[in-house]
């Protein structure tokens, strides 16, 4: 079975996230002005809380919406790195890649693997000749691809069809962000969407926890890697004094804006 997608390429954004976008201005030059500001409430932190995790990984700062100030500099490290990387320009490539996320995202092909493996009888195989069944039965090239293979079944048959589904949640509400620095989205679009977004996350997540290891399980599927440094970065955002995690998670989300 082959991926629609080549993963080098997506394994690529992720460096240019980590590595690319670093050197922007988390908090904005003393010399330039603030373009726009989102005030730091509450339901303005569940938002940040989202996408907290590739927002410190990439030293930017999880109590800005978006992640970095609102400045002509970010602005167009921004806009750079979502063309390069999505070819995102303008509004419309924008919503585009929104509507990708919201309808399909990487839940879709998640989804397509695991019910391909049980339709081929994975789920009457013991778990330790799942590798050599899959070597047999499958172009794999390795032990290795195999090995994921059986990682991501297991992932369905303990967490069900919807395992990685808040993966698409929390970067739905990450690229909300994006947009709104970019400035392909301004700031009331970008906050009314992001409630309504994160308005439709609560119902399916019982805590913080839940979304994020449902997040970092959609990590390890798209980036074919394991999740823990980005488990622990989770892990200690939440011991600090000004974490966003500290907002409950079942908080009565509300127009601040």
């Amino acid at each position: 079975m082959k991926r629609r997608y080549g993963f080098k390429g997506f394994i690529a954004f992720c460096m240019i996230l980590v590595l690319g976008i670093t050197g922007a201005t988390g908090c904005g030059s003393k010399e330039e002005e603030l373009l726009e500001e989102v005030e730091l409430t509450d339901t303005i932190r569940w938002f940040n809380a989202s996408y907290a995790i590739l927002t410190e990984t990439n030293n930017w700062d999880y109590n800005l919406f978006g992640g970095l100030a609102n400045t002509e500099t970010n602005q167009k490290t921004v806009r750079k790195f979502l063309d390069e990387r999505w070819g995102i320009t303008d509004w419309d490539s924008a919503d585009e890649t929104l509507e990708w996320i919201k309808k399909k995202g990487h839940r879709s092909e998640f989804a397509r693997i695991v019910k391909t493996l049980e339709r081929d009888g994975m789920s009457d195989i013991p778990e330790e000749d799942r590798e050599a069944f899959l070597i047999e039965h499958y172009d794999f090239g390795g032990e290795d691809r195999a090995s994921l293979y059986v990682g991501w079944y297991e992932m369905y048959e303990e967490y069900g069809i919807d395992a990685i589904t808040g993966w698409d949640c929390c970067r739905a509400m990450n690229f909300l962000g994006y947009y709104y620095i970019a400035g392909y989205y301004g700031k009331e679009e970008a906050l009314d969407l992001s409630l309504e977004f994160a308005e439709k996350i609560q119902p399916l997540y019982d805590s913080w926890d839940e979304l994020m290891d449902s997040y970092l399980r959609g990590y390890e599927f798209w980036s074919e890697e394991s999740s823990a440094s980005r488990r622990a970065l989770y892990e200690k955002i939440k011991t600090r004094d000004d974490s966003p995690y500290e907002v409950d998670f079942h908080m009565e989300l509300e127009k601040t804006w």
